[in-house]
């Protein structure tokens, strides 16, 4: 609450407005009985105290707040952000109409703020708001910074599947994805966009979401990937069993499988639908078969995961024994695993990990392309690396030369590099 302060004529209030000391002026912009028009005058008050008093005042007229949505403090903008998102349920009401456009024009404002700060303020405000304007939410879950967008795409209601799906398409970053995988509700086309872009971490919030209405699609790929058992329901307490409905009426229950048993088993069961799905599909033996391990070697790896080891060290393992490769880095982005398929390219390419994640953060599909060439990539791993390591569309990708060959010189590749500070081997 604001310090008391007593009472003053108006003719006193107006002589303190204009050239009372600032602490005079701070308590006449903190009392509930200034006048509105006095309030406005402080609002272009040449002390930063005044100002953001004048704020916090409830009496301040609502047409003070685009004056103040422009003001040179980011601490006033932050208060006003904060204020104004308060007020958004009193604003609904169709008789203010006029005070809800002037309050909106003052949000958009400092939804286009060039303060992180003062965005990240009005973002943590408006997430806790049921009736947030619905452009004003757009705006803000489309921010590039982390911080300001981050609370809005979990938490803020007033998004639609349509803008959701299209955030997650422009951008399949993985705090992204998280984010929109743990709102209140997803709906199925928005969790299968999660399924198909996010990694581990995004996969495992989906998952363990009561209020996520997955796909018959969607169960199946978690269960695959390790999240979900294979009866389809989220693990953690107090999930239930599925009963089998082929089980025979009294049939005794199967003891629960170990971890081994049960990789094994949906092993076994992506093989087969894996060749039942291919046949027919004019692929020989051999193609099939090759299929086949592309997909046992995946699920082999997302076995690893159990051990808890670092992307760092794992790589460097990895490397050590041998065993680090272009394969290797495609099987971990199949899961997601931008982590370690970022160590991994920095060891093969003989580059510093932080080059390689500013590398893919530019989303240039040249640079890109020259890192996997750096690398010691095939074209193929190189559109992996460009589609799945930094998430560039597909109508973006560079595309190979004469179906495998790199669309660029060897110069050209070295010029993309330096422009990292990557000079030639």
């Amino acid at each position: 609450m604001p310090p008391s302060t007593p009472t003053i004529d108006y003719e006193t209030a107006k002589t303190v407005a204009a050239g009372g000391d600032v602490a005079a002026r701070v308590a006449l912009a903190n009392s509930p009985d200034t006048r509105p028009e006095l309030l406005y005058y402080l609002a272009d008050d040449d002390d930063e105290r005044v100002r953001g008093a004048v704020v916090t005042n409830a009496m301040t007229p609502v047409r003070a707040f685009g004056r103040l949505a422009r003001d040179p403090s980011e601490r006033v903008r932050a208060l006003l952000a904060d204020k104004l998102t308060r007020l958004l349920p009193d604003l609904s009401r169709p008789e203010v109409g006029a005070m809800r456009d002037v309050a909106f024009a003052a949000l958009e404002l400092l939804a286009a703020d060039q303060v992180i700060r003062v965005r990240t303020a009005l973002s943590s405000a408006l997430a806790d708001v049921e009736c947030a304007p619905p452009k004003l939410a757009v705006t803000l879950a489309r921010d590039v910074a982390q911080d300001v967008a981050g609370p809005v795409l979990r938490w803020c209601m007033a998004l639609s599947d349509e803008e959701l799906l299209d955030i997650l398409s422009r951008r399949p970053e993985p705090w992204v994805v998280e984010a929109v995988a743990g709102r209140r509700t997803v709906s199925q086309p928005v969790g299968d966009a999660v399924v198909a872009m996010g990694d581990h971490q995004s996969w495992a919030t989906l998952a363990g979401n009561p209020g996520a209405d997955l796909s018959p699609k969607a169960r199946r790929l978690l269960a695959e990937r390790g999240h979900m058992p294979i009866g389809g329901v989220a693990a953690g307490d107090g999930a239930e069993e599925v009963p089998d409905p082929n089980a025979p009426a009294g049939a005794p229950g199967v003891p629960p499988a170990g971890p081994a048993e049960v990789s094994q088993r949906l092993a076994d069961a992506v093989q087969d639908a894996i060749r039942e799905g291919l046949a027919g599909q004019g692929l020989d033996r051999e193609g099939v078969e090759a299929v086949v391990a592309a997909a046992t070697r995946r699920l082999d790896w997302a076995a690893g995961y159990a051990k808890r080891e670092g992307a760092a060290e794992k790589a460097a393992r990895l490397a050590a024994g041998g065993g680090l490769n272009e394969d290797v880095v495609c099987d971990a982005l199949s899961w997601g695993d931008r982590d370690f398929a970022q160590e991994a390219v920095a060891l093969l390419a003989r580059v510093p990990a932080d080059a390689v994640r500013r590398i893919l953060a530019t989303q240039s599909p040249k640079a890109v392309t020259a890192l996997a060439w750096r690398a010691g990539f095939s074209m193929r791993g190189a559109r992996t690396l460009q589609a799945r390591g930094a998430g560039i569309a597909p109508r973006k990708l560079l595309n190979a030369r004469l179906g495998t060959d790199y669309p660029m010189t060897d110069v050209e590749m070295h010029w993309h590099l330096e422009l990292f500070d990557i000079r030639p081997k």
